[in-house]
């Protein structure tokens, strides 16, 4: 499916400054992203430790990935199936009437607890992510304008995705991120 290339760039440059700041907060913060791994319940206690380091790594490795055109189809398929996961463990674990977990999403910067607006949010970055997997730029240059509108709107939906947070009450109350 041929895709126009500022709409490509958009959408890689959205995932990748998405999955790569929480790729390494996650690893910074290894300790507390395996309780937050543990707390979901759904592996074993000795697939938590590994899951809690492997999982950070593979999301900043799609983060670069984004980054290059050669790259960026399989970058894609792996954050699509990164975004359908989380947003499955989530809808378990809701489903299960745990909602008072912290979903991992900004390990050490906030505590976000799971909701289904938050599933949702991750079903929306998906349709980028099948997008990126999907379709195949266009050869239309990359005109200066198009780079313009393309920092405009990555600062607009970055915001709008930071604001979703707040809006749905996924940041914590106390704005210093203090638990």
């Amino acid at each position: 499916m041929p895709l126009d290339p500022a709409l490509v760039l958009v959408a890689a440059l959205v995932l990748a400054a998405i999955f790569g700041p929480a790729g390494l907060a996650k690893l910074v913060a290894r300790d507390a992203f395996a309780g937050v791994v543990d707390n979901y319940r759904l592996l074993p206690a000795q697939f938590v430790t590994p899951t809690a380091l492997v999982l950070p790594c593979v999301e900043i490795a799609v983060s670069v990935g984004l980054l290059f055109p050669a790259t960026r189809p399989g970058a894609a398929l792996v954050a699509t199936a990164l975004l359908l996961l989380f947003a499955a463990a989530m809808a378990i674990n809701l489903l299960r009437g745990r909602r008072d977990i912290d979903c991992g999403c900004a390990i050490g910067r906030l505590r976000e607890r799971i909701c289904w607006p938050l599933v949702a949010r991750n079903l929306l970055l998906v349709f980028g992510a099948v997008l990126l997997a999907a379709g195949r730029p266009t050869d239309r240059p990359l005109q200066w304008l198009d780079l313009v509108s393309v920092a405009a709107t990555l600062a607009c939906i970055l915001l709008l995705h930071a604001a979703a947070g707040r809006l749905f009450g996924l940041a914590p109350a106390d704005p210093s991120g203090a638990r």
